[in-house]
């Protein structure tokens, strides 16, 4: 057996070596998904400010606002997944901003899920269980909340 002195790790891996192609699809997973979940919150954004509704109800606030009364704009924002799927196929703003954080979220459980199948390649038996726990905890959290 291996001693930490030889520079291998406590699950027998030398940790200077890594996975190179595993590290760089989980980089890859975790920059594309933040990227594009904030692409898609800052359409859902000038979306919603340049949507004739949503100019209404900030001048009806402003209004309020004037008159010493605070009242939030009362914009639709989604609270079901049919919600969402219906305000996307109207190109509602809020439902778009709500689908970025929607990416922003599922980003972590699918760099999770990355590294499951990568670690399976690697027919790393004990990361694969890690790994696999991780994802099941996500998932439940995900199916309970």
């Amino acid at each position: 057996m291996n001693s930490p002195d030889h520079g291998v790790g406590w699950a027998g891996v030398n940790p200077d070596e890594g996975t190179p192609a595993l590290e760089g699809a989980v980089a890859t997973v975790l920059r594309v998904g933040v990227l594009a979940s904030c692409g898609v919150i800052a359409a859902g954004t000038v979306l919603t400010l340049v949507a004739r509704s949503s100019r209404d109800a900030a001048a009806h606030s402003l209004r309020g606002l004037r008159r010493g009364v605070l009242h939030p704009a009362p914009l639709h924002f989604p609270h079901t997944i049919s919600g969402l799927a219906h305000g996307l196929a109207h190109g509602d703003g809020p439902s778009l901003a709500l689908l970025g954080v929607l990416l922003l979220i599922a980003t972590p459980v699918l760099r999770v899920t990355v590294s499951v199948v990568g670690y399976v390649l690697e027919r790393d038996r004990a990361f694969v269980v890690i790994t696999a726990v991780v994802l099941a905890i996500l998932l439940a959290s995900f199916a309970l909340a």
